[in-house]
């Protein structure tokens, strides 16, 4: 019997509880530290604790408490708080990188920094990293090329803002410059001004234990808020993955260069900062007419990314993690299944900043038995209402074609899911939004 502990409450969480609890052949004791009791969660595990996620002691008094055999530690800002550094202090294993290895994606300047170092500075767009707002206005006013505004820290995904797409004009720039330093948006006092990218993104994630990086399925993830990829930016309202694991737009060779990206820069941190990464890489990329970019790594799984990849995922999990912990992962042949995968987010009123709870109606064994995977990212209130954090629930269906896993996908959540204040984007998945993205 192994006792694991997870941390962290959203539906990348979720999705590892189930394929500990539900897919495993090994037997396991699951518990779960979180800051709000995720509605999937609570029914798989043990036992739970809820508190503070940037409360390290009682974390790992809880980790010891339950003589676990290794952690599981999801969310960004438990990373970046040291979380990983302090368990392995007490003699605890875990799953998630040192606060260091965090700043890939704390930092966007420290990503390009190393970027930079390991030669790869043209993988990065032309950008300038402001340290004022005064700084900051004066260069948009001198920039001649099309741009994007960033907060320099972690906004979960909503934080980016694009000339022409979110941001009508420079004057929004500037109201929107105005606002991050004024607001403290993404808890550092810089923003950066960085050329806009033309061309269909995606994303690769990686189980990764220093030099060894195992990629998994590409993905191409949907983050504007409404149909036809249109209105802000949000944390994500759904993704795709295809049979072949790569996309209709990236050849098995471009795949691999991506991959090779993300091998150079773990591969940097132990050779330059004696650090080794072990946890879960996801990098975001754009493939331009210039070739492959770099927009951003995140160190922890991609959601809904993530919930692409677990339902067609063919190796024990549990398996994998402890490759990663005890450095035998490039000994280790990961399988997914060849099937399609449509993810769809269900999301309240008011995304990406609800306000309001959630009526859902969610028949739960009629998508399981039909061959779909619910994911949630909210935490009830009664039986049928809930409050988003900040989205709902997801759902990821599979099929041989992407035209059949859309189908499935869009099916399970027209009859099984019934409520009020919820909305989600019925064109995931669709022949026709892929060509949108294909041309970029």
């Amino acid at each position: 019997m192994k006792n694991i502990l997870l941390v962290g409450r959203w539906g990348k969480t979720h999705a590892f509880a189930k394929a500990i609890v539900e897919n495993s052949p090994q037997k396991i004791e699951l518990f779960c530290y979180m800051d709000k009791p995720n509605a999937g969660i609570v029914p798989l595990v043990r036992d739970y604790v809820l508190g503070d996620m940037l409360d390290n002691s009682r974390i790992i008094d809880y980790a010891l408490e339950k003589k676990v055999d290794f952690v599981i530690a999801v969310p960004h800002m438990s990373l970046s708080n040291s979380l990983t550094d302090e368990l392995v202090e007490r003699g605890i294993r875990c799953i998630g990188p040192t606060k260091l290895c965090s700043r890939l994606e704390t930092s966007k300047t420290f990503l390009r920094q190393i970027l930079r170092e390991t030669g790869q500075d043209a993988l990065s767009p032309k950008y300038k990293v402001l340290t004022t707002k005064e700084e900051a206005l004066d260069h948009i006013r001198s920039v001649e090329y099309e741009f994007a505004v960033k907060p320099a820290g972690v906004t979960e995904g909503d934080g980016v803002k694009v000339v022409g797409v979110q941001l009508k004009d420079a004057s929004e720039a500037e109201e929107y410059i105005h606002e991050i330093f004024e607001q403290n948006i993404g808890g550092i006092a810089e923003v950066i001004i960085e050329e806009r990218l033309i061309g269909p993104e995606f994303t690769i994630q990686a189980f990764v234990n220093g030099e060894t990086v195992v990629g998994m399925p590409a993905t191409r993830d949907y983050k504007l808020l409404y149909e036809g990829d249109k209105g802000l930016n949000t944390p994500g309202m759904g993704s795709i993955s295809f049979p072949d694991h790569l996309l209709p737009f990236l050849s098995r060779e471009e795949y691999q260069e991506s991959l090779d990206i993300m091998q150079k820069v773990v591969k940097h941190l132990i050779d330059q900062y004696n650090e080794v990464f072990v946890g879960f890489l996801s990098g975001q990329f754009i493939k331009t007419p210039d070739g492959i970019k770099v927009i951003e790594f995140n160190v922890r799984p991609g959601d809904s990314e993530i919930l692409n990849i677990v339902p067609i995922l063919q190796t024990d999990f549990v398996e994998i993690c402890e490759a990663m912990i005890d450095n035998r992962l490039s000994k280790l042949d990961i399988g997914f299944e060849n099937k399609a995968t449509v993810c769809k987010y269900v999301v309240g009123k008011g995304f990406p900043h609800p306000k309001e709870d959630m009526y859902m109606e969610i028949d739960e064994e009629a998508i399981k038995k039909a061959g779909g995977d619910l994911f949630y990212s909210c935490f009830a209130v009664d039986r049928h209402m809930f409050k988003p954090s900040p989205r709902g629930v997801a759902i990821t269906a599979k099929g041989d074609t992407l035209e059949e896993a859309y189908r499935l996908c869009e099916k399970l959540l027209t009859e099984n899911i019934k409520g009020k204040n919820i909305w989600h984007r019925k064109d995931i998945g669709t022949e026709e939004l892929l060509e949108k993205h294909n041309l970029g």
